[in-house]
């Protein structure tokens, strides 16, 4: 038979107001810190859990903290996701883990459920190409919501951008610092405010001209194949008879891969010939022949950042909204010269 709040109440030979404040974290200053320690060493022997569901149907806190994330797609989060889940379960609270699939109305779906389950707080991961208006009406259901995005969105909500233009300028003054006089860059076609219009701005200012924009689009979801495919076809179409570039930035580390592989069968040696950057710095560029270069996305401060964020609100909801920017970091290995 389950342990209930009571059992651990009579135990101890004390309330079970008490021992109910103290497990749904509502204590204040009314209890002391040795009667806390008692009473969570006794629910931790006993096997206490908590009904959460309950809780939430009769309006408490259930202690649990959504994570809404694209689960796949060219920078799979789920390290990132793990970092996050393991600091919400340091603060004693339960995690639920979806997947958004970059889809508003699957967030709009999950957000509902989420409220219907009595969830405390959200992290939501959004794409740039997302309003954040679409499902911000139901942001006020929640003691608090992190938004992460890579371009800043227009809410009340706390947010961390993940920003890309200092990344990508660094890597621009790599190439031209090594004399690249024609880079160029191997991107879906939208949306450009993330990696493209950097990417032009920066050639503008280091003095590389360029006629025709040096830009190779590739799809942005793929169906039934992968990134490495696709951004070979776009070479394949863009440059059937030649390679007019002697750098190449590629929206993804897959990209990057099928890039060099691709240089290589059109005898180009890399980075002798042409440099390549890769982007999410995946956890196996350091161990491919040529090492790859790619932008580092700095994922444990991100993780750290939502946890500061989430339980200051969580603690003082009368905070004023938050926005912290991390800035993505280029990483210098061998196939960038």
């Amino acid at each position: 038979m389950a342990t209930t709040i009571v059992d651990i109440a009579k135990t101890l030979n004390i309330s079970h107001t008490t021992v109910s404040r103290v497990l749904n974290r509502r204590t204040g200053g009314f209890v002391s810190d040795e009667m806390r320690n008692r009473i969570f060493k006794a629910a931790n022997e006993m096997n206490y859990r908590p009904n959460i569901m309950a809780r939430g149907l009769k309006g408490g806190t259930t202690q649990t903290v959504g994570l809404l994330f694209s689960l796949q797609g060219p920078h799979s989060p789920n390290e990132v996701v793990q970092m996050v889940a393991r600091k919400v379960h340091a603060h004693h609270y339960a995690v639920q883990v979806s997947d958004s699939l970059f889809e508003v109305d699957m967030i709009q779906r999950v957000l509902r459920d989420y409220v219907r389950r009595g969830v405390d707080a959200a992290v939501i991961q959004i794409s740039s190409y997302m309003h954040v208006e679409d499902f911000e009406s139901m942001f006020s259901a929640f003691k608090a919501v992190v938004l992460i995005t890579s371009i800043p969105a227009d809410t009340a909500a706390d947010q961390i951008v993940q920003s890309r233009q200092q990344a990508i300028r660094d890597a621009v003054d790599h190439f031209a610092d090594a004399g690249r006089r024609r880079p160029m860059i191997l991107v879906p076609p939208a949306p450009r405010e993330e990696k493209i219009d950097p990417f032009l701005q920066r050639l503008q200012e280091r003095g590389i001209a360029f006629q025709d924009e040096p830009t190779i689009f590739h799809q942005s979801h793929p169906a039934n194949t992968s990134l490495a495919d696709v951004a070979w076809d776009a070479l394949e179409a863009r440059c059937p008879d030649s390679v007019p570039f002697d750098a190449l930035l590629c929206g993804t580390d897959e990209s990057a891969i099928a890039a060099i592989k691709w240089l290589q069968k059109r005898g180009k040696k890399v980075p002798r010939d042409v440099a390549v950057v890769g982007f999410n710095d995946s956890t196996y560029s350091k161990f491919l022949t040529p090492a790859l270069a790619s932008i580092n996305r700095r994922d444990e401060e991100v993780a750290q950042l939502v946890e500061n964020m989430l339980f200051d609100r969580l603690e003082n909801p009368a905070l004023p909204p938050q926005r912290t920017d991390v800035h993505m970091k280029f990483v210098h290995r061998e196939s960038a010269g």
